[in-house]
């Protein structure tokens, strides 16, 4: 899939689950559970030694699932999540070298931006998507939107993260300008460490129907 594809089907499916994990099963196990209760868009968060095995794990095993690398913080690691197979991949901040390295290769890439002035650099580095983070500590939708306004004739898409959950999810994506959000109301740790799989479902199945969404 090319970069267009990709974000197409992103916004079509408007929920990013950001996912952190211990153990590569867990990835998967988790992938399967957001799968049957209708969420097919991960961020599969770097912060652990397993994260790409685990991005691996979870091509290799749900191919249904788009996969991206997440907290890209590095040029090196752009590499290593093509190598992983990511489909994407997200920053939550500005690294001109990481972009550029993303665009080398052709992985599409989503840079994290939190003002006018980052989103003006996201944009002379020619990103057209970027990641709104931490969306609600820097004042919500109200501050998006105000963001967003003196560029809209650029069709800057936005993807809200940070204190992004069930409740404040349905305000974000109403807005025209928002291609999906994210979180990991989706994923908790601690029901991760439960391997409480059942609840993830549940929960991806209550997100997909209160945006409307028809679970398959």
């Amino acid at each position: 899939m090319n970069k267009l594809e990709i974000f197409k089907k992103i916004t079509a499916r408007s929920l990013i689950a950001v996912l952190i994990v211990d153990e590569i099963e867990e990835a998967v196990d988790a992938a399967n559970a957001l799968l049957k209760g209708g969420v097919s868009v991960i961020e599969l968060a770097l912060r652990t030694s397993v994260a790409f095995e685990a991005i691996r794990a979870v091509i290799d095993n749900c191919p249904d699932m788009l996969v991206g690398a997440g907290t890209v913080l590095q040029p090196g690691q752009v590499e290593n999540a093509v190598k992983a197979g990511a489909h994407f991949a997200l920053s939550p901040g500005i690294n001109k070298d990481v972009i550029r390295e993303a665009a080398d290769i052709k992985l599409p890439f989503v840079p994290g931006i939190s003002t006018p002035s980052e989103l003006q650099q996201a944009i002379d580095l020619d990103c057209r998507q970027v990641k709104l983070f931490p969306a609600e500590p820097l004042g919500g939708l109200p501050y998006l939107m105000g963001l967003a306004s003196p560029y809209k004739h650029l069709q800057v898409k936005y993807i809200p993260l940070g204190g992004v959950n069930i409740s404040n999810m349905g305000d974000y994506l109403s807005y025209p300008d928002v291609m999906a959000v994210g979180g990991s109301w989706l994923t908790p740790k601690g029901v991760i460490k439960e391997g409480a799989w059942e609840k993830v479902t549940d929960m991806a199945k209550i997100s997909i129907k209160m945006i409307g969404m028809q679970v398959n």
